[in-house]
């Protein structure tokens, strides 16, 4: 029963640790896996980008609608199947996944919190 009730201490770290994130970098953590399945400057189908995140196909729909109003990606027709959008990186999105990289994402004092949390146990 402790494990169920460590949870809340969990969703906490890691609400925590997304609050700035986002602060930091004026995007949220799903905007910027986002960018990090495409950082390789391959055009992606939505439903790569979904199976890479395992998110559902509304759920993406969304982040992909507010990564493309921030100029970070751009939607393309397929030029082999026109029913097909696929999605790329632009210039505005490559320089914020290399800002993403340079910086201090602190992600150790996150594993140090969610280490502690589960000893707890």
């Amino acid at each position: 029963m402790e494990s169920i009730c460590n949870l809340k201490d969990i969703y906490k770290a890691l609400y925590q640790f997304e609050r700035e994130f986002h602060e930091t970098h004026q995007i949220t953590i799903n905007e910027a896996m986002v960018l990090c399945c495409m950082k390789d400057g391959e055009m992606r189908s939505a439903g790569a980008i979904c199976k890479f995140m395992g998110l559902s196909n509304s759920r993406l729909s969304k982040i992909i609608t507010s990564v493309e109003e921030k100029n970070y990606i751009s939607r393309n027709l397929n030029k082999e199947d026109k029913r097909q959008m696929l999605f790329l990186l632009t210039e505005e999105g490559t320089a914020k996944v290399q800002a993403m990289r340079k910086s201090d994402l602190n992600i150790q004092s996150l594993y140090s919190k969610l280490s502690e949390i589960i000893k707890m146990e």
